[in-house]
């Protein structure tokens, strides 16, 4: 009896633990969703260029 009283107990305590990570795990989320939909849309017309030097003429 004693036993499961600790068990559930602390389980309780992990429960409320993982309220704190609540916040944590949905910008986590947003950001890997956002950087997920960037990549299939892939790269828009207007934004710069991967390496930011394309007008230089090549020698």
């Amino acid at each position: 009896m004693i036993a499961s009283a600790l068990i559930v107990a602390h389980a309780g305590h992990w429960l409320a633990g993982l309220l704190y990570l609540a916040p944590v795990l949905i910008v986590v989320g947003a950001l890997v969703f956002q950087s997920w939909k960037d990549r299939r849309l892939g790269e828009d017309e207007d934004g710069p260029e991967p390496d930011g030097d394309t007008h230089r003429a090549s020698t």
